[in-house]
């Protein structure tokens, strides 16, 4: 007969634990390091890490490219011989106007179509949403007391007042998608459609405002000294251009918009809910242990109860 096995003894966790890092603490923004540059509620699967770069990142950037080369080419290569392509002079057809339209037609195009579509394949099951929120609400909150009003002048306490210690968070919150932008949803009416075709439409026209003030004035200083007053007529200058800056904006731009969707907050509640019940429907499909009276778990008596026996 083999020697019984000693009973095992379950810890009780501490609630003063401190997390180890690759943990994500629902209410606490994430520290941005290299390996996270965007505070994402990492750790990610390697199936969503493939679904970012792979479609939502490469291929979207390949699709942007070609069809802004395309769209180049129908403009530029069926112009009459006398007509003038220029990088400044709005008297021609000009490549910085032509720029500046592409990043706000390609831009809201971006937001409306690949955050209905990854919200279409997280309704199909084919990707699974962040486990917590993304963007960061909390991001940049700002710190210290309320003003005191005898002692800050209007102009501090009307900018408190709109901030309401939430800085950037505001801006954030405007961003922190939700089904809002599912406008795939064949069960929907025409009329909540419409509405979430506008709200979609709203928030790609302001992404595609904050990346015309990051990403134009780059392109222009870039290329602005190569062809800058000179005519680029019946050359592959404009559409190189277009494919190059289409090619890049798709790769920077349809990621954020992915991740937006997968972190919006109903999704992160669908997620929780489906996690949740598979757990529970895995605990009652799983068979019975068959332990015997020493393999069972010993759980520590509690505090209390401990201090109750003592009297007697």
């Amino acid at each position: 007969m083999g020697r019984p096995r000693r009973p095992t003894v379950v810890r009780e966790p501490s609630a003063l634990r401190r997390p180890v890092e690759h943990e994500c603490i629902e209410g606490t923004s994430r520290r941005i390091i290299w390996r996270n540059p965007f505070g994402l509620p990492a750790p990610l699967t390697w199936k969503q890490k493939l679904y970012i770069l792979g479609p939502q990142m490469i291929g979207a950037a390949v699709i942007d490219g070609a069809a802004n080369f395309g769209v180049a080419c129908a403009m530029y290569r069926t112009i009459s011989p006398g007509t003038t392509i220029t990088m400044w002079d709005i008297r021609h057809n000009t490549v910085a106007g032509d720029c500046a339209v592409t990043v706000f037609i390609q831009g809201i195009l971006t937001f409306v179509i690949s955050s209905g579509l990854v919200h279409v394949d997280m309704r199909t099951n084919k990707i699974e949403a962040f486990p917590y929120p993304w963007p960061d609400t909390r991001f940049a909150v700002i710190p210290g007391q309320d003003p005191d009003p005898a002692t800050q002048s209007w102009r501090k306490r009307l900018w408190w007042t709109f901030h309401q210690r939430h800085g950037l968070g505001r801006g954030l919150h405007f961003f922190s998608g939700s089904h809002i932008n599912d406008v795939f949803n064949l069960s929907l009416g025409w009329k909540e459609r419409a509405v979430r075709l506008f709200w979609s439409t709203w928030k790609g026209s302001v992404m595609s405002a904050l990346y015309f003030l990051i990403l134009w004035p780059i392109t222009i200083a870039i290329i602005a000294p190569i062809w800058g007053g000179r005519d680029m007529a019946h050359t592959w200058a404009p559409e190189a251009i277009k494919l190059i800056f289409g090619f890049l904006l798709g790769l920077t731009q349809t990621p954020i918009v992915c991740m937006i969707a997968m972190g919006s907050e109903d999704s992160v509640r669908d997620h929780r809910r489906e996690v949740h019940d598979r757990n529970i429907r895995e605990m009652e499909e799983a068979p019975p242990a068959m332990n015997t009276e020493m393999e069972r778990v010993v759980r520590p008596v509690s505090v209390h109860l401990r201090d109750g026996l003592s009297h007697f």
